[in-house]
């Protein structure tokens, strides 16, 4: 997390990192053969927001609301949350059908992004559909698919 502001870019539907990857972390291969699903690069689309149930992406993260809460817990924009937690997130839940939430603690709450596998020829990935702050108690009395090893 960085309070100093990197424009961010597109490449076609994709936003970039703020290296320029198109990819913002992945589900590697030993933790999809944990969670059984396949592993495949996170990456986050410029989506659409249009206030019905199809909503995703980069567009749907940074609606006003939403903005208010990411920018008052230090985040500028929707690529650096997706960047923070897809690059090390500490716990990986089921999400509603095939979603998967990833999981980061931070201070007394957390961060979560919904992920989809988007099957696209060759090149396989998780589409990021959104993400948000979260309280502590969110996952409560859910338990993990996959868990960060606490040793590191």
């Amino acid at each position: 997390m960085s309070n100093v502001s990197t424009p961010v870019q597109h490449d076609g539907e994709f936003v970039l990192t703020r290296d320029g990857n198109k990819d913002f972390g992945e589900i590697s291969p030993e933790i999809a053969q944990r969670i059984r699903r396949q592993a495949g690069k996170i990456r986050l689309r410029i989506g659409k927001q249009e206030g019905g149930r199809k909503n995703y992406g980069e567009k749907h993260i940074e609606r006003k609301d939403r903005m208010q809460e990411l920018k008052s817990n230090g985040y500028q924009n929707a690529r650096d949350l997706v960047q923070a937690v897809s690059h090390n997130y500490d716990a990986i839940y089921e999400g509603r059908g095939s979603r998967l939430i990833l999981y980061k603690k931070v201070d007394k709450k957390g961060l979560s992004l919904f992920i989809e596998l988007t099957l696209s020829g060759d090149d396989d990935f998780y589409d990021v559909k959104t993400g948000m702050v979260t309280r502590e108690t969110y996952y409560k009395n859910k338990k993990p698919l996959w868990e960060r090893p606490q040793n590191g």
